[in-house]
């Protein structure tokens, strides 16, 4: 079987979409073919979109961005329904994986909407997927001890996704936070924002500032 990743963060260092691939590859099947794409600062050329469409499961993941995908994974997606609509390519599955640095999961159900009605308009199978919460704690924890881990749930529900691959079964879609307690989130959150704003020379006052 052919897999292909899909890699929609626009970092260009360790990103919390990155570490997520990671702990997927970990459950995928050894004998499955992956090749992991990224369409972060550059365009998929026409080769790739070719060995995508060519395999038999698209995996897209991407941080969430003011409720959506990324500009760039939009851009990614159109050209990629064109190729799938001119090589009439319907066996595919497409799962997701998206995560927001929100604490709620939910907040992501928009943006799985939007791939919902793409996959529709595309002629694909939608494979549902993971939407997480707390994305910004994925690449901070994870060399936390295993009997620790923040992101459990995660884990569970992307050895799920990897058993459903094999066979090209559907999941539901899972949000999903973190194994943190919300008030200890948010006073983090908010003293690494403070941070990041007097190091660019701001106050708290000036955060708050109403425009």
């Amino acid at each position: 079987m052919k897999i292909s990743i899909i890699n929609g963060s626009q970092k260009t260092g360790e990103s919390n979409t990155e570490c997520i691939i990671e702990r997927l590859k970990s459950f995928i099947n050894k004998s499955n073919e992956i090749n992991i794409y990224c369409c972060g600062k550059k365009q998929l050329t026409s080769e790739m979109f070719d060995k995508i469409i060519m395999g038999d499961v698209i995996v897209l993941m991407f941080p969430l961005f003011v409720h959506s995908l990324p500009s760039n994974t939009l851009k990614m997606m159109i050209e990629l329904e064109n190729q799938i609509k001119n090589q009439n390519k319907k066996d595919l599955i497409i799962y997701t994986i998206a995560n927001n640095g929100f604490y709620e999961g939910c907040q992501n159900n928009i943006a799985f909407e939007i791939i919902k009605n793409w996959c529709q308009h595309s002629g694909v199978k939608f494979g549902g997927g993971i939407g997480q919460g707390g994305g910004e704690m994925l690449v901070r924890t994870k060399h936390f001890p295993q009997e620790r881990d923040l992101f459990k749930s995660l884990t569970c529900a992307l050895q799920l996704m990897a058993q459903n691959m094999e066979t090209k079964k559907p999941m539901e879609v899972q949000y999903l936070t973190s194994n943190f307690p919300k008030f200890l989130w948010k006073f983090m959150a908010v003293r690494n924002w403070n941070n990041v704003a007097k190091s660019n020379g701001l106050t708290k006052k000036d955060v708050l500032k109403r425009l």
